[in-house]
């Protein structure tokens, strides 16, 4: 069995091969949100861009979609709310028609029920985390499953209030995710096969919705994320705990990602009133440099670009911080509670909760200018999806309403 696995898997890496314009997982092919290789225009006429195309996709989602050598991968749900299904889409980039789609296995149906993970695309290989804790690799080439694994029952975990959401991270030939289990609250499973290489020990919490990051910390690479009462770093290679830092507000619900932002400083943030910070890591020991209170970012994502930190406030505007005083250079305040990207020359695409406004901007870290605007017409539900920009063309979803415009060049 095990030299069928291997052998799927190689044969895989021979059927998608991806390209340097591609979208390849959650936040950018570098998880960081910084597409500075994409080079768009630098205004878009009243109205906004050209829009291509738009399709329908039969299953409903908050996820985004990646896009790998001409190819498009989305996920999205099927069901009522007691059967809820997985499924994975692959699309036509050049214009949303259909190559393939296949159910991955059951999903989240208690409450906002809808797709949230981001298909991560290695080697010809497709990872997804289901909200249901099942972890699963796909063929990119016809959507056929390689492994799964259930990780919540495999590690002894629980669920959290509203279904697993987490994006996979993969380093080293091995997938990084947070079933929530007592001491394997965050695993690393072998990409070939999807058993466990190292269980991270000395803790004993839930997850808390946020997608894992890889991070260089005085030199040192790290498995950073915040759980349900801390943001911890783990040795990337062993799981070992090297620190941890109490980070927890009412609800336990920490989405973003937490964003290097100096050798040993690492920003992070919360909704409901927690606000923003920064703390200091040296070693085992870490110190808060500075707090926000006003600057509470529920999930929309945070971004270090050209010394600054960008990071949404629950509806108060994109804040544009000053790492290393905490004090605001700016506020977008047009992008009132918005996901985001930053491309090539210093240009921003948000797309706001709120109505599903969509603004360019052209950022530095002083100043922004607004270079056009214009709001989604088609898809249901919120707009808790992200924008996506790939040669030269924007992909946004909302719900089941997914759209391409032209922004490149």
């Amino acid at each position: 069995m095990l030299r069928k696995t291997l052998f799927l898997l190689s044969a895989v890496g021979f059927a998608v091969l991806s390209n340097a314009g591609d979208w390849t997982q959650w936040r950018g092919s570098n998880r960081d949100l910084l597409i500075e290789d994409e080079a768009v225009a630098q205004s878009w006429p009243a109205g906004g861009p050209k829009q291509l195309w738009q399709v329908d996709i039969e299953g409903d989602g908050y996820s985004e979609p990646i896009v790998v050598g001409g190819k498009i991968y989305i996920t999205g749900c099927v069901g009522d709310k007691k059967n809820r299904k997985g499924k994975i889409y692959c699309l036509n980039a050049k214009d949303g028609s259909p190559v393939w789609d296949i159910e991955y296995g059951p999903e989240w149906g208690k409450n906002f029920e809808r797709a949230r993970t981001t298909p991560t695309y290695f080697k010809g290989g497709l990872f997804v985390i289901s909200g249901v804790g099942d972890v699963i690799c796909l063929k990119a080439s016809d959507g056929s499953v390689v492994w799964k694994v259930d990780a919540h029952k495999k590690f002894g975990s629980r669920n959290i209030t509203w279904g697993i959401a987490e994006n996979p991270l993969i380093y080293d030939g091995k997938l990084i995710c947070q079933p929530g289990g007592s001491n394997a609250v965050v695993v690393a499973l072998d990409i070939k096969t999807g058993k466990a290489i190292w269980k991270s020990s000395s803790l004993d919490e839930r997850s808390a919705y946020c997608s894992p990051a890889l991070l260089t910390i005085n030199g040192k690479k790290q498995v950073v994320t915040s759980l349900e009462h801390n943001t911890v770093g783990l040795d990337a290679s062993t799981g070992k705990l090297i620190w941890k830092y109490s980070f927890h507000n009412k609800y336990a619900v920490h989405p973003n990602t937490p964003v290097l932002c100096g050798k040993d400083r690492v920003f992070i943030s919360s909704g409901y009133k927690y606000g923003a910070e920064v703390i200091e890591i040296k070693g085992s020991n870490v110190k808060q440099l500075w707090k926000e209170d006003k600057a509470s970012n529920h999930f929309q994502g945070v971004a270090f670009y050209k010394g600054r930190i960008f990071s949404a406030s629950d509806g108060k505007g994109l804040w544009c911080f000053n790492p290393a005083t905490g004090k605001p250079a700016y506020i977008i305040k047009e992008a009132k509670k918005s996901s985001f990207c930053i491309l090539k020359d210093g240009m921003m695409i948000t797309y706001d909760e709120k109505g599903g406004n969509v603004l360019l901007l052209k950022v530095d870290a002083s100043k922004y200018e607004i270079k056009g605007e214009f709001k989604i017409g088609y898809g249901n539900n919120q707009h808790w999806s992200s924008p996506v920009v790939s040669d030269g063309v924007m992909y946004l979803r909302h719900g089941k309403g997914f759209g391409a415009f032209k922004v490149g060049k």
